[in-house]
């Protein structure tokens, strides 16, 4: 599974929020596709950036805290188990995750995260917690980083977030 985070405006989410499962899924790798698209692909490290965040796994996502919501979106499009996993975060809320995110200091909560604890954690993908963990601290960081300006881009310009793990 990977994340994905697509930057649109009010009347491309409401064509989301008005689609059915299926048309949603498809509408979005449509719109993923286009050149003008803005997105962050944070492949398969969307789940231990949730962990060095909040110290649980992303399949089990904080309530109301900004800082899971900056990983899993804070309301999802369907309730259905079938459906894929495809979320939102509205323009208002990515003012309180950005704020809470500027509280943090990545770096130093990567620092204290083991390889032994996202095994022991099973933080997805499972079997690649042996590598060496200063090229899996680079990785993140620049990740979180990458996310982070695209937060803070969708802020400058009154834009919501979707998320799509699948």
């Amino acid at each position: 599974m990977i994340a994905q985070y697509l930057m649109v405006d009010n009347a491309l989410l409401e064509q989301l929020q008005n689609a059915t499962d299926t048309a949603r899924t498809a509408l979005l790798e449509s719109m993923s596709e286009q050149p003008q698209a803005q997105l962050v692909d944070l492949g398969k490290l969307w789940d231990i950036i949730h962990f060095v965040l909040t110290k649980h796994s992303a399949t089990q996502p904080v309530p109301d805290e900004p800082v899971s919501e900056f990983v899993v979106g804070v309301e999802t499009f369907s309730d259905s188990e079938d459906a894929d996993f495809i979320a939102f975060t509205p323009w208002a809320h990515i003012v309180e995750i950005v704020d809470a995110l500027e509280q943090i200091n990545f770096k130093k909560r990567l620092e204290k995260v083991s390889m032994k604890s996202l095994r022991e954690q099973a933080i997805f993908p499972p079997n690649i917690w042996q590598d060496k963990k200063e090229h899996l601290d680079k990785e993140l960081l620049a990740s979180y980083n990458e996310l982070l300006a695209f937060y803070n881009d969708a802020l400058d310009h009154g834009n919501n977030i979707v998320v799509s793990i699948l």
